[in-house]
Parts: C-alpha cells; sequence; structure tokens
C-alpha cells in the first residue's frame, strides 16, 4: 500500500506489468559483441587456469628484498680459511687484542668484522677485552680466543696494556679498537720494531696540557718526564687511538719504570681522560728513546680517506674509499663517533 509519505521509497518493479514489446531485450553473456572481443584476446576462450609444467626451464634467481627497518647482524666466522697461519717474526709470537665497547646492537657488527678480520689472515690467539659494554652479546664460536670483562669501567685504551703485562700472552701484542680491522697481511717492516703506532698526530694539535701534565704527576720517577712534557721545545708525537704494534718488553718497562698502566688505570673514566692517555704514551716512548720519528706504519691520522667523517661508518664502504684512494693500509677504520 503506497502513501505519500512513502513516495520515495523505491518499489520492486514487476516486470509482467511490462507489455513485452516494451520489456529489454535479454542478451546472454557469451554472445555479448564486447564480451567476444574481449574473449578474443585471450589464449583460452572459456578463461580456464591453466598451470603449465616448466621443469625443463632454469630456475630465475629471486632477488631478496632488503627491508631497510629489517637489521641481520653479522655472524662470526667459524670456517677456517685454510690459507691463513701463524704470525712469527724472528721466534717472536703475536697476540691480537681487541677492545670492544657495544652501545648497541649494531655495534656487535663492529668487533665481529674485526675479528673475522684477523682470522681471515691468521690463526693467532685472539683476545677481546670488553669496556663496559651496555648491551649483552654472544662470544660463542669463537677459535683460539678469550674474552675479559673488564674491571675498570671506562678505561678504554690502557686495558690492552695493563692485561698484556700481567697475562703476556705473547712477545709482542697488535692492539686493535673493534672499529678497526685487518685489510692485509702485514708486511715485515711493520712487525719488527719494539713499538710502532699504527697512526700518529703531531703534539702541536694538543691544546690542553694540564690534564696531561697531572697524569705524569701520578707516575713513579715523573721529574725528568714531566720537564720534558712540559717543555715546548720537545719533539713527540701522540699516538692515534692508543693503538701500537708493540712487545712484552717494551711494555714490563715502562710499567716497572713508572707505573705507568698500573696507576692510570684507576684513573681513566672519560673520553678526554682517554684521549689525554693517547699524549702519554707517546710522550713516554719518546722521552725514552723507544719512539723514533718513523714512529708509525701508516702515517698521520688526518690523512687516513674519510677520517672522522660519520658517513665512513662500516668495514665495507671504509674498505672501498681506500682502494678509491689507493691508500696503503693493513687496517681499515671505521669512525662512529663513540
Amino acid at each position: 500500500m503506497s502513501s505519500w509519505v512513502n513516495r520515495h521509497i523505491p518499489r520492486k518493479r514487476d516486470i509482467s506489468q511490462i507489455p513485452e514489446y516494451l520489456r529489454p531485450q535479454v542478451i546472454q553473456r557469451t554472445i555479448r559483441p564486447e564480451i567476444l572481443i574481449s574473449e578474443s584476446f585471450q589464449e583460452d576462450t572459456q578463461n580456464k587456469i591453466i598451470i603449465e609444467s616448466r621443469n625443463n626451464e632454469p630456475k630465475k634467481i629471486v632477488e631478496t628484498v632488503v627491508n631497510p627497518r629489517q637489521y641481520d647482524t653479522k655472524k662470526i666466522n667459524t670456517t677456517p680459511n685454510p690459507t691463513a697461519f701463524e704470525l712469527m717474526y724472528k721466534d717472536k709470537s703475536f697476540v691480537f687484542v681487541i677492545l670492544r665497547h657495544l652501545r648497541n646492537i649494531r655495534d656487535n657488527d663492529l668487533w665481529i668484522s674485526s675479528y673475522n678480520s684477523i682470522r681471515k689472515f691468521y690463526t693467532n690467539k685472539i683476545v677481546i677485552i670488553d669496556d663496559n659494554s651496555s648491551i649483552n652479546t654472544v662470544d660463542g664460536k669463537l677459535v683460539n680466543a678469550e674474552v675479559i670483562k673488564s674491571e675498570f669501567s671506562g678505561a678504554g685504551e690502557i686495558l690492552p696494556y695493563y692485561y698484556f703485562y700481567k697475562y703476556k700472552w705473547a712477545n709482542k701484542m697488535i692492539f686493535l679498537h673493534d672499529s678497526m680491522s685487518l685489510n692485509r697481511l702485514f708486511k715485515e717492516n711493520e712487525i719488527k720494531d719494539e713499538v710502532k703506532f699504527h697512526w700518529y698526530f703531531h703534539n702541536y694539535e694538543v691544546r690542553d696540557t694540564r690534564k696531561i701534565l697531572q697524569y705524569i704527576l701520578m707516575l713513579n720517577n715523573n721529574k725528568k718526564l714531566y720537564d720534558y712534557a712540559n717543555n715546548p721545545e720537545s719533539s713527540w708525537k701522540g699516538c692515534f687511538g692508543a693503538t701500537t704494534i708493540i712487545d712484552i718488553d717494551t711494555v714490563s718497562y715502562l710499567e716497572t719504570e713508572y707505573n705507568l698502566f698500573s696507576t692510570l688505570v684507576l684513573s681513566i673514566k672519560t673520553r678526554l681522560d682517554r684521549e689525554t692517555f693517547e699524549r702519554i704514551i707517546g710522550i713516554v716512548l719518546y722521552y725514552e728513546g723507544i719512539a723514533k720519528d718513523d714512529c708509525s706504519n701508516f702515517g698521520n691520522i688526518v690523512n687516513y680517506p674519510g677520517a672522522f667523517e660519520s658517513e665512513n661508518s662500516n668495514p665495507e664502504t671504509s674498505a672501498y674509499i681506500l682502494r678509491q684512494r689507493y691508500y696503503n693500509t693493513a687496517i681499515i677504520k671505521v669512525w662512529r663517533g663513540r
């Protein structure tokens, strides 16, 4: 029943009420011209789904789509390199010491890359010294390696010398930061001396000597060493990152003569303290005449390609930059501003 109120409500039309000659013509889909044209472009006019056998075709290589938000940490290489060998020089043994500090999971890439790079070339013992890492990590599956969790939080670069003197793992130590990796084999002239810095910096780049002198006053037999450090005419170079290739006899002498490592390891806590140690080890070695003008294997650190640039933040990028600049070094440095 209709009414004026319901006038806008659509009502179902009874087709029987329409005269037959006015009714729309019903055309089946299979004979409609537009459908026939469309079907002519199909492989099968019935639109069947056909799964063809492709057993004889070569398999296509499917490239992995990298999700930029997904992070996969590097893996410790447990497969021995058949060409790796033990580094020796005139019957002197070597130990590699990696100083590690982890702030986040991505920092695992650094020390793992450093470890893997050593195992690519050498089978020598590796000691990993962990300095106050803020995250846990997995140290399993390491080969001929030892991990030391340091009790001196924040002492940083002095720790390899302190523990090398304490445990005397070998005749010589090759000290690497976790941000350093091996790029090639060492040459004879790079490992034969009592001590060689990896890189140096000039003493005129030191702007504040007060903390240096303060630390020297803590050492034994400091009078002449203090005068040498306080003399602007003294010629010495700083040791970048305090990283060296050094003889155990040299480390033992510095500890016996000055109590250098056992004293300062108790005082170094901050980044400024660690930078001060880079200067002090250079001063002491030059004062003793152990370090010479050719004190480093790879020159001034400011000449390192991409030095102190944050985009040079992984070993692969750093190695590429070195190849582009034809920079010859056995050690790659990564820059992350930690």
